[in-house]
């Protein structure tokens, strides 16, 4: 019987060995409503989740107890983490001089920089890594800023609805299960309620843009009703918890139709030419049709966060929300038999599928995979798809580690084993690269991103494997060479070359607010005591915004 990852149809007895944790589930916040969660609690079938397995998911533990780590180690990790708090605090310090409050700073030339609509994106999208490093005095002087915010100004640009929700709402919901000061959930409310005329679609299918003050949306290529899967598909995470805490189901439903809509749209029984392999979706879509307008599927940019969704929401839900856990089911084992390939030098990678045809090409948001992949894997026990995270691991590690900056290029070529013909296609200068490194650089810059720290560190969570966590500690060292300049750090535009080796800095002036919220968190934790944000007590947005999984929920809000 072939195994169907995370199906609790066919997990059967395996799961009556999980082991239990005794951890209280208390509910962060009291709400009065009992709005029902009329999407997303059956499964195309019509099955709805199974009692006995419920309890037996919820109790399942997912992180290494570490009784097992000696002194020694102990004290070189709690090292780090001090050195990494420290490189924060010199981040945090020149944004503080140079844009306190505005949404970026450019390091380089000291000034502020307008990107998302002057809310403070990094202020915001940092509050959870200023509480988590107990920088309270700097986060509660980060909370007054909050509670003076006006969403109405939109600092003359429309919203990018997706990173308006995955930076400042998620931001914000993080805030206040952590901190429990109302403000944060109040002005995670008021923004969510300016984001939903976004939905106001004639299928519910968010636009890329909205005007706040209007509430008129639109793609982000002007004249065009186009969006890609991600941003249909990210809003399931900080949606479902914000109707849990305010018990108005209205988000939770809007974020739910996206895939009632694609699954309706897009059948692959119906003969849609553009989706034909079932569980993975083609990147394009277009709002007005509710279908996809071409064939190319990607776990990477574009698609990654849709599929991250699936699952990490139906983990949020306690494991209620059957039709995540269906579509996760059969994305993964498409993704698994379709979307990976070894290279000639034995490393796993997912590449580009095109109806059934692959292309070699990665870039670096897909190392979100082996970190999401292993959580999910844990849950279940299963030892195939968990071996299948570390060896995508593995691969995506090489990326970074055969680099003389110990830094990974944001996009690369590969030739697979035994596909000859991918190696001749290339440029001279990218054969060179691949004979020198085992795969060529197809954008060789890196702008501090976290993806492979982030799978490192739930790898090294899950496993105790201080390999996992000495990789990350490269990789920081890495980016202190070639990124730290006098008020913070920025992009590197080459990763072939060390600045310790060559004596110069080829700087790229970019700081975004993910280097804040994600690329410190996921560095930081790796280092932290490991209680803190257990994985059987948290699960992590996109933008690595820890959300309580000890909130029950019974299928009503």
């Amino acid at each position: 019987m072939k195994l169907h990852l995370l199906s609790v149809y066919f997990l059967g007895s395996s799961l009556v060995c999980a082991q239990w944790s005794g951890e209280p589930r208390i509910p962060l916040s009291h709400t009065t409503g009992r709005a029902a969660a009329a999407s997303g609690m059956f499964d195309r079938n019509g099955q709805k989740a199974d009692p006995y397995r419920l309890t037996v998911l919820r109790q399942r533990t997912v992180q290494h107890s570490f009784a097992d780590e000696t002194p020694a180690e102990r004290e070189i990790r709690l090292e780090r983490a001090a050195a990494i708090k420290k490189g924060f605090l010199h981040a945090w310090n020149g944004y503080k001089k140079y844009a306190y409050g505005a949404d970026e700073i450019d390091v380089l030339a000291k000034k502020s920089k307008t990107t998302r609509n002057g809310w403070g994106a990094t202020l915001v999208d940092a509050l959870d890594t200023l509480w988590i490093m107990d920088l309270k005095e700097e986060f509660w002087e980060a909370r007054d800023f909050v509670a003076k915010l006006d969403f109405k100004k939109d600092g003359g640009q429309l919203a990018k609805v997706f990173e308006t929700n995955i930076r400042y709402v998620g931001g914000l919901l993080s805030a206040y299960e952590l901190s429990l000061d109302k403000t944060f959930l109040q002005k995670a409310t008021e923004l969510t309620d300016l984001l939903l005329p976004a939905f106001n679609t004639p299928f519910g299918l968010p636009w890329q843009m909205l005007n706040i003050t209007t509430g008129v949306g639109s793609s982000e290529s002007p004249g065009k009703t186009s969006t890609n899967l991600a941003e249909l598909g990210t809003f399931q995470m900080e949606f479902f918890r914000l109707s849990q805490l305010t018990g108005n189901a209205t988000y939770h439903e809007a974020a739910q139709k996206v895939l009632k809509v694609m699954l309706e749209k897009n059948n692959p029984a119906d003969g849609n030419p553009n989706y034909v392999i079932p569980g993975l979706y083609p990147i394009d879509f277009d709002m007005m049709t509710g279908k996809f307008t071409n064939r190319a599927a990607y776990w990477g940019g574009g698609g990654d966060s849709f599929y991250e969704y699936l699952i990490k929401t139906y983990i949020l839900s306690d494991f209620m929300l059957q039709r995540n856990l269906e579509l996760w089911t059969e994305s993964i084992q498409a993704f698994k038999q379709y979307a990976v390939a070894r290279s000639n030098q034995g490393s796993l990678f997912t590449g580009f599928v095109d109806g059934a045809k692959f292309y070699p090409y990665t870039d670096t948001f897909t190392n979100f995979i082996p970190g999401t992949l292993a959580l999910a894997s844990k849950i279940v026990g299963s030892e195939t798809y968990f071996k299948l995270a570390v060896d995508l691991l593995d691969g995506g590690y090489t990326t970074f580690d055969n680099m003389p900056s110990a830094l990974g290029a944001e996009a690369i070529r590969f030739v697979r084993d035994n596909v000859p013909s991918d190696y001749l296609m290339l440029r001279e200068n990218a054969k060179q690269q691949v004979s020198e490194y085992g795969f060529a650089l197809e954008r060789e810059y890196y702008l501090l991103r976290p993806e492979l720290i982030e799978s490192h560190f739930y790898l090294y969570r899950m496993t105790g494997n201080t390999t996992y966590s000495d990789r990350v500690w490269k990789i920081w060292q890495g980016i202190q060479r070639n990124c730290r300049v006098a008020d913070g750090y920025v992009g590197t535009a080459d990763v072939s070359v060390d600045a310790s080796a060559s004596g110069t800095m080829n700087s790229i002036d970019s700081t975004e607010s993910f280097f804040f919220a994600e690329t410190f968190m996921y560095l930081y934790l790796t280092f932290a005591d490991q209680d803190t944000l257990n994985l059987d007590k948290w699960v992590f947005t996109t933008e690595a915004h820890p959300l309580s999984r000890q909130m029950t929920f019974d299928g009503t809000f």
